[in-house]
């Protein structure tokens, strides 16, 4: 392995899809996408403690409870010491407080751009908790706020956790108010 091929996998984009990260080695199974690694995961194709950093956006939410527990396991693996897992899913209690609140506020998403009504549980149910919006994109399967995807990062054993903020941290694709993160490092 030449010292640039050693190089690209000290940080790591799972589930890179249409927003791959300068300076990272992407990661998605879909071949469409061009990652620089194909792979369905969990698990991580790397040894041990050979990582300095893994970020996921809008990855962990596609798993099945079991297999995100699994999949936050690998991680913690691969993380050299001090290094730091980020992950960002949607925000499921700012989403529900919304629709709950009957905010009526129209909100442009998915791919055509189209409009949709907050106040409405088809439109939450279709935009976020299933995720049907994107044809062909695989549906959330698990939800998450701040408090759940802490209490996920230190059962897999990450501490010091650290919000990431939803509108300017330079990893996110888009700025928007309906995401959540934390970084969490492994000690």
């Amino acid at each position: 392995m030449t010292e640039l091929e050693a190089s690209m996998h000290l940080r790591l984009n799972i589930g890179s899809g249409d927003h791959p990260l300068a300076y990272y080695t992407n990661l998605d199974c879909n071949p469409e996408q061009q990652p620089d690694i194909l792979a369905h995961v969990p698990p991580l194709p790397f040894q041990n403690e050979s990582l300095y950093e893994i970020f996921a956006c809008h990855f962990l939410e596609h798993l099945e409870k079991k297999e995100a527990e699994e999949f936050l396991r690998e991680c913690h693996r691969c993380l050299k010491p001090r290094s730091r897992l980020g992950l960002v899913v949607p925000d499921t209690r700012a989403i529900m407080q919304r629709w709950v609140a009957g905010d009526n506020t129209m909100m442009p998403m998915g791919p055509n751009g189209a409009w949709w009504p907050l106040d409405d549980l088809d439109v939450i149910c279709h935009l976020f908790l299933y995720a049907s919006v994107r044809e062909g994109a695989d549906g959330h399967k698990w939800s998450y706020d701040q408090t759940t995807l802490a209490r996920a990062m230190i059962d897999a054993g990450f501490e010091n956790l650290r919000e990431i903020n939803r509108f300017r941290d330079p990893r996110l694709a888009t700025p928007v108010w309906f995401q959540c993160g934390l970084d969490g490092f492994k000690t």
